[in-house]
């Protein structure tokens, strides 16, 4: 078996860099010293390979596009961030994640620096549905403030969280945005029909909140076995 070459498309920092082979496409590699003393076109010290960030095929694209046009202060962000992420909620990511979360935070410094408002209107849902990842995207903020010089508001930890959700590898849908917005409908249709005043810090919220995620969970898993089944059915 032939070995695989990687030559290095940018170094973000020292430790993170993304890489290309024939063979495995773009893909993110994270090491300590992975990135010490490289240029664009050497050849990854594969001994220095912690983690491996693969791509689907539909994103290569993307991906290339990105690292050109997103500073790579926010990729090495990113990387920071998915590292906290592993720790604190013990899974894995795919490598869309550093494209969704570099993408966001650029822009959403960007608009800090302007004074655009862009409410997160699942804020309270995704807090209390979510509330491991919402930590870490409180982390974020902090560390963003870090590097940046940019406290960003509470809103972009939430968006945060939701990519996190998104892009883990346990998470085979990608539909946290569509579970925390079900949540937050059924919600105001029981405050509305039933004249309830329900506070988003008390413990009935957190319970029924948490019911209707598995709720939703459940439809929109459906909704995908459904479809995959109807493909299955055409084939």
């Amino acid at each position: 078996m032939e070995a695989i070459t990687l030559k290095i498309l940018k170094v973000f920092n020292n430790n993170s860099v993304a890489a290309i082979s024939d063979e495995l496409g773009d893909i993110i590699l994270t090491g300590s010293g992975i990135g010490f003393q490289k240029r664009i076109g050497d050849e990854v010290d594969e001994s220095r390979i912690e983690k491996t960030y693969f791509f689907k095929d539909d994103q290569q694209k993307r991906f290339e596009q990105s690292i050109e046009t997103v500073p790579a202060i926010y990729f090495e962000i990113t990387n920071k961030i998915v590292n906290q992420a592993n720790k604190e909620l013990d899974t894995d990511f795919s490598g869309e994640i550093f494209l969704a979360i570099s993408d966001h935070i650029s822009f959403a410094v960007k608009r800090k620096k302007e004074e655009i408002y862009l409410p997160n209107v699942v804020l309270s849902e995704t807090k209390v549905l979510y509330k491991k990842e919402y930590k870490v995207g409180l982390w974020a903020l902090d560390y963003i403030e870090e590097k940046t010089g940019i406290r960003l508001d509470d809103d972009e930890a939430g968006y945060i969280a939701l990519h996190l959700v998104n892009f883990s590898l346990d998470n085979k849908a990608n539909n946290a945005t569509k579970i925390v917005t079900l949540t937050k409908e059924v919600l105001n249709v029981i405050k509305l029909s039933m004249k309830v005043d329900l506070e988003e810090d008390s413990l009935g919220y957190a319970r029924i909140s948490t019911h209707l995620k598995y709720l939703a969970e459940r439809i929109f898993r459906d909704e995908i076995d459904e479809l995959q089944d109807t493909k299955i059915g055409r084939a």
